[in-house]
C-alpha cells in the first residue's frame, strides 16, 4: 500500500511530486495507478511542450517512466482513457485517440475539424466533445460546435452547438442520462479579451439536446469536473473572474437536486488535473500562476470530499 510523504489540510494527502512540472497533460487511471503524458511547462520564460509518458505506482509508491510520445501533445480533451484534439504548439490535432499504459495512444478516428481547448465525456459507449479553439494561440478562433463518437465509428458526428455559445475550457463531467458542461471562457471581440462564464448546460442523451442547469458559483475558466458516480461531480480549481487568480475552491454538483454543495478545497490555487481511482481522488500540478506549472500531487479519499 503507497504512503504519503505528507498530509494537508481538509483531508489532502501529498504524494511523490511528478516527475516534471506539468499543466495540460492527458491523465487518467489505471487500477489504483495514474498515468500521465505530455502537457506543457515552463522554463526561462520558454514554455515547453512535453512528450513524455509516466506512471505512478501504486505500490511502490514512485513514478515510472513509459516510452515518450512520438511528438508532443498539450490541452487535449479528455474522459478516462480517450481523448481528442489537443496541440503541439504550433498546430491543434483533429485525432481521437485511445490510451493504454503498455503501448502507444491509437488513434480511433478523427474529428471534422482540429480542436484544442476543448472539453470532453465519455459515457454509454460514446465520447463528447465540447467547445475548444481551432487555434491555442488565438482565442478568437474558439467554437460552439460540438461532436460525438460512437463505438466503433470511424467519424465523429456533429450534434446541436453548445448553447452558451463559442467556449473553450470548459468543464465535462458525464452523468446520470447526460453530459454535463460547466464554466469555461470565450472571445470578446468587442473588448478583444477573454471572458469568463458561470453557464452550465446538460446534454440529455434521450432527447439529444441541450437543457439548462444551475449556473456555477462563479464565472471562471479551466475548472476541471470529474463524475464521482451517476449522480454527483465534482469541480474544482480553475481561474475566476472575481479578482483575477487562481482558485482552490471546489464544489460537488448534485444532479437530480441541480445544487451546488461546497466540498474539501484543494490543496492548491491551479487549474489542476484531477483523476478518480476507486478509493482516491488524486490531484495533480496544473497551471498555477502565469507562465508556471506545478509539479505537486495530491489525493483524498472519496468519502472525504463532503465538507
Amino acid at each position: 500500500m503507497s504512503t504519503p510523504i505528507s498530509s494537508a489540510a481538509d483531508g489532502w494527502q501529498r504524494m511523490p511530486d511528478l516527475p516534471e512540472p506539468n499543466g495540460g497533460m492527458t491523465c487518467f487511471a489505471l487500477g489504483e495507478d495514474v498515468v500521465v503524458a505530455g502537457g506543457t511547462n515552463w522554463e526561462n520564460d520558454k514554455k515547453n511542450w512535453l512528450v513524455k509518458r509516466w506512471r505512478f505506482d501504486a505500490k511502490a509508491n514512485s513514478w515510472k517512466p513509459l516510452p515518450p510520445l512520438p511528438a508532443p501533445l498539450g490541452y487535449a480533451a479528455g474522459d478516462g482513457s480517450f481523448t481528442a484534439g489537443g496541440s503541439d504548439g504550433q498546430k491543434s490535432s483533429d485525432s481521437i485517440l485511445e490510451w493504454k499504459a503498455d503501448r502507444l495512444p491509437r488513434q480511433l478516428a478523427r474529428l471534422p475539424q482540429p480542436l484544442t481547448l476543448a472539453g470532453a465525456g465519455f459515457t454509454d459507449a460514446r465520447l463528447f466533445v465540447i467547445g475548444g479553439a481551432a487555434d491555442i494561440a488565438d482565442f478568437s478562433t474558439v467554437t460552439a460546435r460540438c461532436y460525438e463518437l460512437r463505438s466503433g465509428s470511424k467519424e465523429a458526428q456533429r450534434l446541436p452547438d453548445y448553447p452558451a455559445g463559442p467556449t473553450a475550457l470548459v468543464a465535462v463531467a458525464a452523468g446520470k442520462g447526460g453530459v454535463f458542461a460547466f464554466t469555461g471562457a470565450t472571445w470578446e471581440a468587442a473588448g478583444k479579451q477573454v471572458v469568463n462564464r458561470n453557464a452550465a448546460f446538460a446534454f440529455d442523451l434521450a432527447t439529444r439536446d441541450w437543457k439548462p442547469v444551475a449556473p456555477y458559483p462563479f464565472a471562471a475558466r479551466g475548472v476541471t469536473a470529474v463524475a464521482l458516480d451517476e449522480k454527483r461531480i465534482f469541480l474544482a480549481g480553475g481561474f475566476k473572474s472575481e479578482g483575477g487568480a487562481f482558485t482552490d475552491e471546489s464544489f460537488i454538483y448534485d444532479i437530480a437536486a441541480d445544487r451546488y454543495a461546497p466540498a474539501a478545497r484543494l490543496p492548491i490555487r491551479s487549474m489542476v488535473h484531477l483523476v478518480k481511482t476507486r478509493d482516491w481522488l488524486w490531484a495533480l500540478g496544473g497551471e498555477d500562476r502565469p507562465k508556471h506549472r506545478s509539479a505537486a500531487c495530491w489525493r483524498i479519499r472519496l468519502t472525504e470530499l463532503v465538507r
